[in-house]
Order: C-alpha cells, then structure tokens, then sequence
C-alpha cells in the first residue's frame, strides 16, 4: 500500500497536492464554524439520578438544572428605592422572557423566602432565573439577557453569574484561548523546523500536514456534532496534538529520506524506500495512538468521549496527510526542498552526514 501510494506521489505529484488543497478547503468552510456547535459541559454521567432528575425537569417543565443569577448591590441597602427599582425591573423582564421558566428575587417574592436572597450586610439581593432549554441553549439564552439587563447603574453594582453564564463564558474563554495558543505555538513550531531542517520552504511542509491534519479533525467534530454532543475542549486537543504529531511524522519521513539520499541512492529509489520504513513507522504510530484514544468512548461523559472523537480524527487525518502529501510534496520540489536556506545567511554550511553510528542519537540508545 504504502509502496503504490510513493510510485503514485512520483508519477502524480502535482494531482495529489491538488486534490488535497481541495480538500482542505472544504475541510476548512465546513470545519473552521465548530466552535459555535461545541459544549461546556458534559461532566455528568447521564445515567446518574441528578442528570435523570434534571432530564426530567427539562422534559415536564422546560426548565433544568441551568440558572442566571444576577446580584444588584447598593452601598444604601438592598431596600434603597435605586436597588429596589433595578431589581424589580430586571426580574420583570426576565419573567417576561421566553426563555425563562420561573424568576425569583430579594424583591419580589414575599418573606421569609426573600430573606434567603438578601446577603448579611443587606447590600446586595439576588435573582435567580431559571433558563429553558438544555446545555447549548441555555447558555445563549443566558448571555443574551445578561447582555441585556447586567449593566452599572447610578449607585448600583450589577453582576451575573449562575451554571449557564459559567458555561457560555467557558466557550468564549476557550476560543479566545485557541487563538491564543495559535499566535503562539505555530509560529515557535515553524522556527524550530526552520532551525532543524535549515530551510524555509522544508519547515513549511509539516506545518501544511498539520493543517490539514487540524481542519480535518474539526470536520469530523462538527460532524459527530449533527447527532450528539461534543465538549468545546476537544477543540483544544484536536489543534495541539494535529500539530504535534503532523510536525512528528512529517518530520520521519523527511529525515528518512534525506537519509537515503546522503548514502548515494537514487531519488526515485530513495523515496519508495523512505515511504517502506517511515511511512510503515508513522501508520504503526498513528494505529497505536487512536487504540489508545478509542478507550475514551466507554466514558458515559461527554466530555471524556469527546477527546476520544477529537484524538482519533487528528491522528487519522495527521497520518493520512504525513503518507500522502508529504511524498508528493517531496518530489515535486525536489532540490527546492533546500531552498532559502537560513544557514546561508549567516555563511554556515550544512552540516555534512554522519552514520547512523557516529550520531548522538544511536549512541545514546546504547548507553541507555
């Protein structure tokens, strides 16, 4: 298989990048909106009494275990005539909201209960809404009113709080910290590569397989999220570990083959060779990977089934690319492959091949 698919890469090369730059462009218009479909939650067994019990709310009532909480604060009191309207307004308004089931505040429910609202120094009253829906929804429901209604007022301090705000501020953390992690991570990975391969055009063929690994792993996601639900941290893994394992096993293949060239074999020859050994290492390794993720699916969490959803996809499409992209993007560059070497820049030579015998490497493993 792997030998077809390197005499395919020789004899086709600019057809197999072609297709898959098609496909990464699909894989990114239908992958790249997951974010807006993915979870917080998901850290309850289904199976249990309280997610039974809160199922049942949800089915009998519309209303779960999600709630928006809102504090109005007044340094003249939780009775001030300034905290008294704010509160009575906003829960008048949640009570009128579609998308609330039943509201209680220090203001409008009668006492003793609206003491159990009011904190101990009397400067701050609660209300509590119960939001319909389930995970997703709530969520948006409680941004939007608290977008809404959470806001400053003369004299008043107006916060928001509650499970769904939790959740919804957990999804726009995360995707904030995603891009984040890419600002950062790529470019760092791309000098590294740059570093080790000494040219710019070889570091810029593992950063291409782990987009492709990435943008195929949030196709999956996105897919799996049209029949169940998936946690918004899968996100996180599937772009961490594409990375991480495209720049792994692009990088075998390129060293094999550079390998083979450096002992005199021809480039035909040495790239079905490269794709016999490495590319037989980097499927073993891709196989051993997504067994191991596939563990996950016996988890009745969601949001533990979700990395076994996120971990195989990333290594199945990381695999798929590094054996298929990487050989054709080998051939049709060849010599190119070296161009704009950094090295020569600062006037410093390739460093010249060694054995296998003579290097760190091999000579590590035996003291070991």
């Amino acid at each position: 298989m792997l030998n077809r698919i390197a005499r395919l890469a020789i004899a086709a090369p600019r057809r197999v990048l072609a297709i898959a730059a098609l496909i990464m462009v699909a894989a990114a218009i239908f992958g790249i909106p997951v974010a807006k479909t993915l979870s917080a939650g998901g850290f309850q067994d289904p199976t249990s009494e309280s997610a039974q019990a809160s199922a049942l709310l949800t089915e009998k009532f519309d209303q779960g275990d999600m709630q928006l909480l809102i504090t109005v604060t007044s340094d003249d009191g939780v009775h001030s005539p300034a905290a008294t309207a704010a509160g009575t307004d906003i829960a008048d308004r949640l009570a009128h909201s579609p998308h609330v089931a039943q509201v209680a505040s220090a203001w409008t429910v009668p006492p003793p209960a609206s003491t159990e609202l009011i904190s101990t120094d009397q400067k701050s009253g609660l209300i509590v809404a119960g939001i319909t829906g389930g995970e997703n929804d709530a969520q948006k429901y409680a941004k939007a009113l608290s977008d809404e209604l959470v806001h400053d007022r003369p004299g008043l301090t107006i916060r928001s709080g509650g499970t769904a705000m939790v959740y919804a501020q957990i999804n726009a953390q995360t995707e904030k910290d995603l891009l984040r992690m890419e600002a950062i991570a790529i470019p760092l990975s791309f000098l590294v590569l740059v570093w080790v391969f000494g040219g710019l055009v070889a570091a810029a063929v593992p950063m291409a397989v782990g987009g492709m690994a990435i943008l195929g792993s949030m196709s999956v996601l996105r897919l799996i999220t049209f029949s169940t639900d998936v946690s918004i941290f899968a996100l996180n893994l599937s772009i961490a570990m594409g990375l991480a394992l495209a720049i792994d096993y692009t990088l075998l293949i390129i060293s094999r083959y550079r390998d083979e060239l450096a002992d005199g074999v021809p480039r035909e020859r040495a790239l079905i060779r490269t794709m016999a050994t490495a590319g037989r290492t980097v499927v073993f390794s891709a196989t051993t990977v997504a067994l191991s993720m596939v563990a996950m699916l016996l988890f009745p969490m969601y949001f533990l089934k979700s990395f076994a959803y996120a971990g195989v996809a990333t290594v199945g499409f990381a695999a798929l690319a590094a054996v298929v992209v990487t050989p054709a993007a080998i051939w049709l560059l060849g010599d190119r492959m070296d161009a704009l070497n950094v090295r020569r820049l600062f006037r410093k030579a390739d460093p010249a091949p060694k054995p296998v015998e003579q290097q760190f490497w091999y000579r590590w493993t035996h003291r070991v």
